[in-house]
């Protein structure tokens, strides 16, 4: 038996060249033009459809890999260089210097811990055993009793209560100078909460803007993250975080950046969102030496919490 299926090796893989990776390369090729096109278009065109393609550029550098392994000699080096630049893209360090061991960094943990989050004690227990000196964490259902012992943990801040995915709040081990919950004005019919609070002398926001699921709510999320930069950009010393429902690879994220006048931190490859794997929960700083970003691992919420050490 073992040498007959010896015999059958050269016939499998003659079938393979043949047949099986012809089909298989027409497929990929399709799908890679399309994901190409779509990239291409969401970085040129301000129509808030197009900016939703992209966000899959780690999904497209995958696809653009398995076609360059497959494609015709003539179509190869275009795939090729695609993955390539895809791949040089996710992995383009943050420019973050590593925090140094002189002063102890401040711990920020950020959390997007889901409103129908069904474990927040368990949840508060993780986040107490992480230790940061500063949590915030957006869609939290204040009236569930699992987060009491985090909030009697970190007494001082101050948040948004609302039966919504835009609870926000943000609180302390030690006492801030400020804690201010900020209404952003849309056109969408609600305001939609931030927070800014002051500790030793630096700026703290938590962001949380809608997510942009309709020409409304991507006008919305637009009004909002322009207001937050205007405040943010007028900041000496800032640490930003938030679920910004953007991902590093979309002009919106690009022109906030640029317009509050802050640096990335967050890895670009790091999946923050469940199901599809997006990075739309970031930080961003100015102000500060360095910064390290441990993302912790998932729990019963869609997101995971990202652990902010800043110095």
């Amino acid at each position: 038996m073992q040498t007959a299926f010896l015999h059958s090796l050269p016939f499998i893989d003659v079938t393979f060249k043949n047949t099986l990776r012809p089909w298989l390369a027409r497929r990929l090729t399709l799908l890679s033009w399309l994901a190409l096109v779509a990239f291409a278009l969401s970085q040129i065109i301000t129509f808030w459809f197009a900016e939703l393609f992209s966000h899959f550029l780690p999904h497209y550098t995958v696809l653009w890999t398995a076609t360059a392994a497959v494609a015709v000699r003539r179509q190869r080096w275009l795939w090729a260089a695609s993955a390539l630049a895809g791949g040089l893209w996710l992995c383009w360090p943050s420019g973050s210097p590593e925090v140094s061991t002189a002063a102890p960094p401040l711990k920020v943990l950020w959390y997007n811990v889901n409103l129908d989050n069904p474990a927040a004690a368990q949840e508060s227990a993780a986040i107490l055993a992480a230790a940061p000196d500063v949590v915030a964490m957006a869609e939290i259902d204040l009236d569930d009793a699992g987060w009491q012992t985090l909030r009697q943990a970190y007494p001082h801040g101050c948040e948004h209560r609302d039966d919504s995915p835009f609870a926000l709040a943000l609180w302390s081990r030690r006492p801030l100078q400020s804690c201010r919950v900020v209404m952003a004005e849309t056109d969408a019919g609600e305001p939609f909460p931030s927070i800014e609070a002051e500790l030793d002398g630096s700026s703290l926001f938590a962001l949380h803007p809608p997510p942009p699921i309709n020409a409304e709510l991507a006008a919305a999320r637009q009004a909002y993250l322009q207001q937050a930069a205007r405040k943010i950009a007028a900041a000496k010393t800032v640490l930003v975080m938030g679920d910004l429902n953007s991902s590093p690879f979309s002009p919106v994220f690009r022109q906030f950046t640029y317009s509050a006048d802050i640096r990335p931190r967050t890895p670009n490859y790091l999946p923050t969102w469940l199901p599809f794997g997006l990075n739309i929960d970031h930080v961003l700083t100015r102000g500060k030496s360095g910064t390290r970003i441990r993302a912790l691992p998932w729990m019963h919420s869609d997101h995971r919490a990202l652990l902010i050490e800043w110095q």
